[in-house]
């Protein structure tokens, strides 16, 4: 219970007090709507433990005037209270608890010379329904609710376990016998942050959190309607305001296997990058759920760029990539080295139009001189100078697409232990590593379960060539280099650490659509401030992924 400390007033700056609230958090409150009302500048107390604390509304459930639904307010402190919230039941139990005329409190600030709080009994009960949205109160012992309750918490006197909220009353001479409340499960279908703080039993506090962040603003659709009575087995008759409403539903309906399936089905529907934190939470927390539907891979536009035996030439195949046995390649040209991004501007463009409106991305299988160019700047469509960068883009080792290539060996064995890993786990190397080539080359054939690396900084030609040699298939870095004198907390640790944190427990096949997530943020970055989707490079070379070797322009 805490000794009662979560019970509180709402009130103005001038002092007189409105309603009632509840601490839920040790900065949120529970109040009513339209006790805040017009209220600009609420504020709220802890009688007898803190006063007149400036407080905020941060979250409202649609509540628009007398009579209406969604009558509730989120309050927030400026800073956290050292009280104990309100001990919440468990909305599956409240119908149990409120059973057989059990008695409640509940608590208000009706206008009085003395300021207190006034405190009443009442009987409730979901048989006591009112529009699908209230139940009905009634008071005890002849206490009456009076202007000034609104917003109070109703619980458990014997256990301080609450139950719902109260919100109105038929007040006759300023007093009431009988009201309304909200019961948790109506205020948590306003409040979707609720299910933080309530006991809930499936899944695990932290796990609910982060699935219930990754769904935030996703929308309950036709789609999701349809998998959800696929997996359920029937049309639900309620109607879900979100996604994550209609996955408490499952959760605390039906089995756990259903949950899983339901999830498994939802993942495929979610934007991108969205898609990828979601398909991370599943395999942590639910590794039963089944695959999204969504999971054959996406098409390609590969381009391959050989350097030709004349210097400053080079032989340009642009592919088309559904699969091993789908794909389609233009004719191999030789162009000079001026004029390669031109030549590939105009071919992407051509090869992409058989993919518009599928899944597809861009694949630069190129030198290891090239592997730095900024790729993501060239244009799909030079007219309307729209960027690669829109897509998911890649660069690869262009002699791991060689028939017989040793380079090509060695990144299948390591591209298979990290798909079997199942996540990304990279090494970091560090700005100031200050190991020769000969000792980087020599660690990496020590350890073949390094399968992904992140540079904290751009990588030399050396480092560069010995991953490639030791067939390493992910690595990532920013090609900003860092020239900071110390590398504790340079801005190459910083871009470093944020880098690994964003693809560490991703499946790889993810990582195009990550960084593809981080070159959209670091539009929005400030310019003068490194960000680790900024310049960003990511070599991904997924060995599946082989397009027919082409002839030669030199051969023809």
């Amino acid at each position: 219970m805490g000794d009662w400390q979560w019970r509180a007033w709402v009130g103005t700056p001038a002092g007189g007090k409105l309603g009632a609230a509840f601490l839920v958090t040790p900065t949120r409150l529970l109040t009513c709507a339209h006790t805040v009302a017009g209220q600009d500048d609420p504020r709220v107390g802890l009688p007898g433990l803190a006063e007149d604390l400036p407080a905020r509304v941060v979250a409202s459930g649609g509540w628009r005037g007398a009579g209406g639904l969604g009558d509730v307010a989120v309050l927030e402190l400026a800073e956290p209270v050292p009280y104990e919230p309100a001990a919440l039941a468990d909305p599956a139990d409240v119908d149990a608890l409120a059973a057989g005329g059990r008695e409640f409190g509940v608590y208000g600030f009706p206008s009085r010379k003395d300021g207190n709080e006034r405190h009443a009994t009442v009987t409730t009960g979901p048989h006591l329904l009112t529009r699908n949205e209230w139940w009905e109160i009634r008071t005890v012992q002849g206490v009456p609710l009076e202007k000034g309750f609104s917003g109070s918490a109703v619980y458990d006197i014997a256990t301080g376990g609450v139950i719902g909220m109260v919100t109105n009353a038929e007040l006759r001479d300023g007093r009431a016998g009988l009201g309304w409340m909200l019961p948790l499960s109506r205020i948590r279908a306003y409040w979707e942050d609720l299910d933080d703080v309530l006991p809930l039993r499936w899944l695990t506090a932290d796990a609910r959190r982060e699935l219930r962040r990754l769904l935030d603003g996703v929308p309950f659709g036709d789609p999701l309607a349809a998998d959800l009575e696929r997996v359920v087995g029937r049309r639900p008759r309620e109607r879900f305001g979100s996604a994550w409403a209609s996955v408490r539903y499952v959760a605390e309906g039906f089995p756990e296997d259903r949950l899983a399936r339901y999830l498994g089905a939802l993942g495929g529907g979610l934007p991108e990058p969205r898609r990828q934190g979601f398909a991370a939470w599943l395999r942590r927390h639910l590794p039963a759920a089944e695959p999204a539907p969504d999971a054959q891979a996406p098409a390609s536009v590969i381009v391959r760029l050989e350097h030709a035996t004349f210097p400053k030439e080079y032989d340009l195949t642009v592919h088309t990539w559904f699969s091993e046995a789908d794909q389609t390649s233009q004719a191999t040209v030789r162009v000079p080295e001026g004029k390669v991004r031109g030549a590939v501007q105009d071919a992407v463009a051509r090869a992409s139009r058989a993919l518009v409106g599928g899944r597809w991305m861009i694949e630069f299988a190129v030198p290891e001189g090239w592997l730095g160019k900024p790729f993501e700047r060239w244009y799909i469509d030079v007219e309307d100078r729209t960027p690669m960068r829109r897509y998911p883009l890649v660069v690869r080792d262009v002699k791991r697409l060689r028939p017989g290539s040793i380079r090509r060996d060695q990144a299948h064995r390591r591209w298979r232990l990290l798909a079997e890993r199942g996540r990304t786990d990279p090494r970091l190397i560090e700005c100031d590593d200050g190991r020769t080539a000969a000792a980087f080359q020599d660690w990496l054939e020590a350890n073949p379960d390094h399968c992904a690396l992140v540079y904290k900084t751009a990588p030399s030609k050396a480092r560069l060539a010995a991953a490639l040699g030791n067939g390493v298939p992910v690595m990532l870095w920013s090609r900003t280099t860092c020239n900071e004198p110390a590398h504790g907390d340079c801005h190459g640790h910083r871009l470093g650490e944020a880098l690994a944190a964003a693809v560490r427990d991703a499946r790889p096949e993810e990582l195009p659509h990550i960084a593809l997530g981080l070159r959209r943020d670091a539009l929005l970055a400030p310019k003068d401030t490194p960000h680790c989707g900024r310049d960003l490079t990511l070599l991904w070379d997924d060995p599946s992924r082989l397009p027919a070797d082409p002839r030669l322009a030199m051969e023809e």
